[in-house]
């Protein structure tokens, strides 16, 4: 694990090269991706059948696209009750926390007396992308759409890709099967997010894309992004631990073990005003076996500041997907930190109650971007219009300033437009 030190972190690029967090520097199969958006748009479901057939080894033929209504009815019988009373559990939780984000249409009087408001509204049709293939991932599945469910988005068309035998885990189908989804399509990749957002022969069209996906799934997010919209352009996980001396050592290795599990482009960081400290924590994770594989794999890094503010100014200038902060005042800290998109507050909150059950969303900004965006919400799946409900009263009053700035960039019609309305 490297250290850095004040001199390695004098500027922010220094600092993200220097741990390297320097996401915008890496490239991907950009070209490939784009060809397998033109099959799509051009070919439409034989496209998603043959590229199916060639990244996942799954042909499609016989079985089709669609998940039928009895292989979800199913998966209740598989999954066994232990996990059916979890993830009932979990799904409570997170819809408890989403309710609260409630977006409402509002209306007022201008100070001229014209009606003016935002009338909010749900998105009609959002297509997920569910992560699956060799993995289950219930929890993505309860995490993307109990937001959209929430605001009231009335169609959602769910992608998951095939594991080898064609097969959807029934640890996801059980997931979407509870929150009553039932458009539910075996394709994954760049192809699933095509799909869903140029429409085939099977797929119609959404309005919007959401959900985490490999950097095929994220290229193709970018590459279509405007045609629909998208919740975020998702990277590998990321932690920030920001700790005093006093941390449970244990703890914090645990957390930055946990990152691993994510995958080999999975990063942790310990911001730490103890050297000591960083140093038990290195030689933990040094020996440290698990059995979501080697340590190695993972991304980690330590930087030793001189005090939490300027451990908080680090935290700012990384904007981590989760962050762990670790002192014995943690709502002192709190204020400081402006970018993260989860904050876990000291001992008692590790990083898998946000992953799983306590309520808040896991879909996060990464990437830096916890600087400009929020997890998944409510939100994304909203839409405002702004709403003019004006009078001759208020035409008068405001049709002096409209034509004076209307004429001076240049719009006429726009004066004449307004002076017509002043009588």
């Amino acid at each position: 694990m490297r250290i850095l030190r004040g001199e390695d972190f004098e500027s922010p690029s220094s600092l993200r090269e220097a741990l390297g967090w320097d996401f915008w520097t890496e490239e991907g199969p950009v070209d490939e991706v784009r060809a397998i958006i033109a099959r799509v748009r051009d070919e439409g479901d034989a496209a998603l059948i043959d590229l199916t057939r060639r990244y996942d080894g799954v042909d499609l033929t016989s079985r089709g696209l669609r998940v039928g209504a009895g292989e979800l009815a199913r998966s209740a019988e598989l999954v066994g009750h232990e996990f059916s009373t979890a993830l009932k559990a979990a799904v409570k939780s997170i819809t408890s926390f989403h309710r609260h984000q409630t977006w409402e249409s509002q209306f007022w009087e201008s100070e001229e007396g014209a009606r003016i408001g935002q009338m909010a509204k749900p998105l009609h049709r959002v297509g997920a992308y569910v992560p699956g293939g060799k993995g289950a991932y219930p929890s993505t599945a309860i995490m993307t759409l109990i937001p959209a469910k929430v605001a009231g988005v009335p169609e959602i068309a769910v992608c998951v890709p095939p594991a080898a035998d064609g097969e959807i885990s029934p640890y996801t189908l059980f997931a979407l099967h509870t929150l009553g989804v039932e458009e539910i399509y075996r394709v994954g990749g760049a192809q699933a997010v095509a799909a869903m957002a140029l429409g085939t022969q099977a797929i119609r069209a959404v309005d919007k894309v959401v959900g985490p996906g490999n950097v095929y799934v994220t290229l193709a997010k970018k590459e279509v992004m405007g045609r629909v919209g998208i919740d975020m352009l998702a990277g590998p996980s990321e932690l920030v631990v920001l700790a005093s001396a006093e941390a449970d050592v244990e703890c914090i290795v645990l957390e930055m073990m946990a990152q691993m599990e994510h995958g080999s482009g999975a990063r942790a960081c310990l911001v730490a005003t103890d050297e000591s400290l960083i140093r038990q924590v290195e030689e933990r994770l040094s020996r440290a076996q698990t059995g979501g594989g080697d340590p190695r794999q993972m991304q980690a890094s330590a930087a030793l500041v001189a005090d939490l503010d300027e451990g908080a100014d680090l935290v700012n200038e990384l904007a981590p997907e989760h962050l762990v902060i670790a002192t014995d005042d943690v709502t002192g800290i709190l204020p400081k930190v402006h970018n993260a998109g989860a904050i876990f507050l000291g001992a008692d909150s590790p990083v898998a109650l946000g992953d799983y059950a306590v309520g808040v969303n896991h879909v996060l900004p990464t990437k830096g971007a916890a600087r400009y965006s929020s997890p998944l919400g409510v939100y994304d799946f909203v839409k405002m219009s702004n709403i003019v409900f004006s009078n001759p009263k208020a035409n008068r009053a405001l049709g002096p300033v409209i034509e004076a700035i209307a004429k001076v960039e240049g719009f006429i019609n726009h004066a004449d437009a307004m002076r017509r309305r002043c009588h």
